[in-house]
């Protein structure tokens, strides 16, 4: 399945579908992925401010994959390159 995230909202309910469809509770994350189940509750009530680092490992441990699709960046990834590629000459 395929989900669209424009928004940290569209994110938690992502979240806690994918918790529910496992049956398993907040707390029974919590205990799995070392994460509060203060935090599991914000990420799924769509908190804005809520760290990535710990949204991605809360996604990984739920079975969820996340992935980006950019377009028009080829350009400016080909300019990234080349100018990594210039820093490790110097």
């Amino acid at each position: 399945m395929i989900v669209r995230i424009s928004d940290a909202e569209t994110l938690g309910q992502l979240v806690r579908a994918a918790r529910l469809s496992q049956r398993l509770t907040r707390d029974e994350v919590a205990r799995g992925t070392s994460l509060s189940p203060s935090f599991i509750t914000d990420v799924e009530a769509g908190k804005p401010t809520t760290q990535l680092g710990k949204v991605l490992h809360l996604l990984r441990e739920l079975g969820v994959l996340l992935s980006a699709e950019a377009y028009d960046i080829e350009p400016w990834i080909e300019n990234l390159t080349a100018i990594k590629k210039r820093r490790v000459r110097k």
